[in-house]
């Protein structure tokens, strides 16, 4: 959804100004691109021979998590666009821009408010923000993001965004690719781990990904989990995985096979910071090394990284 995040920077242009520091408060409600990114190891660049093969789960995670990424920074382009404009109006407790005309669909409105809530000692607790869209014909509003945050800044608290595909097809303004179902994101950037959440359970065709609850939890210390769904091309099926990693980039995955409602047990994986396998425990000889022995045990358990 490329359009919106260019086509609200364009409609804004016009609007630059001096910000006050209380407009900068509300901005900083917003949470940064990089914020919300899931954070996969890379690893080690050596690329070895490997004895048990690659592990193609570990290569799946890092492309899924840039998949996601990309998504993401498409949807926080449409808000990113406000950070240094001053805002059309201002009340005590609330900054409108807009309604602007969106350049790149003619007769389109767009309009940005965000809203805070005090709490008995004046301190800001509660954060709104929404994006809606209006016309052609002209008519009421939709909203094409909508976003709520609990805390003083982004960068520290807990919050959600919905971006309405359904209503962007709507009013004619979606790309081909879009889904026409809404995704959420859910964050909590309080404390250890930071955790995201995509929700694009409502249907299927986002950012190239499948209908799944990704979910990313990133520590401190640079290990994390990431649980996220590829499609295996062999069955057809899907495949719904848990990985565990740490800052080197070695880790360990626990996945199963979904079809339809169909759900394989547990086949266990670990990998080295090379991405090589160390250990298999494959009782359905998913992982090609296996061949036809089932169940398959390969390698030392003792090779997985520790903690995790």
């Amino acid at each position: 959804m490329r359009w919106a995040g260019s086509a609200l920077a364009l409609a804004l242009l016009c609007a630059c100004g001096n910000l006050s520091n209380d407009d900068i408060a509300f901005v900083e409600a917003i949470p940064r691109k990089e914020q919300l990114h899931v954070q996969v190891p890379s690893g080690s660049t050596a690329r070895p021979l490997c004895s048990l093969g690659s592990a193609d789960i570990y290569a799946n995670a890092k492309a899924t998590g840039l998949s996601i990424n990309s998504g993401v920074d498409d949807i926080l382009s449409l808000v990113d666009a406000i950070r240094t404009v001053t805002p059309t109006t201002r009340d005590d407790d609330s900054r409108t821009w807009g309604p602007f005309p969106d350049q790149k669909h003619p007769g389109i409105l767009i309009k940005v408010v965000m809203v805070r809530e005090l709490d008995a000692t004046r301190t800001p607790w509660r954060w709104i923000y929404t994006i809606t869209a209006s016309g052609p014909p002209a008519g009421s509003y939709l909203p094409i993001l909508e976003g709520e945050f609990f805390g003083a800044e982004a960068r520290n608290g807990i919050g959600r965004i919905t971006l309405h595909f359904e209503n962007s097809t709507t009013l004619g303004i979606n790309k081909p690719t879009d889904p026409n179902f809404p995704a959420r994101i859910y964050y909590d950037l309080s404390g250890d781990p930071k955790t995201i959440s995509l929700d694009l359970t409502a249907g299927v065709n986002a950012f190239g990904l499948l209908s799944f609850d990704y979910f990313y939890a990133g520590y401190l210390d640079g290990h994390g989990q990431f649980d996220f769904a590829v499609p295996d091309p062999k069955s057809g099926c899907n495949i719904d995985i848990s990985t565990f990693f740490n800052a080197q980039g070695a880790g360990r995955d626990v996945f199963r096979l979904r079809c339809g409602s169909i759900l394989s047990s547990d086949v266990k994986q670990c990998w080295n910071t090379a991405g090589c396998l160390t250990f298999i425990d494959d009782p359905f000889a998913f992982t090609p090394i296996c061949g036809l022995l089932k169940p398959c045990l390969l390698g030392d358990s003792t090779q997985c990284p520790p903690g995790l």
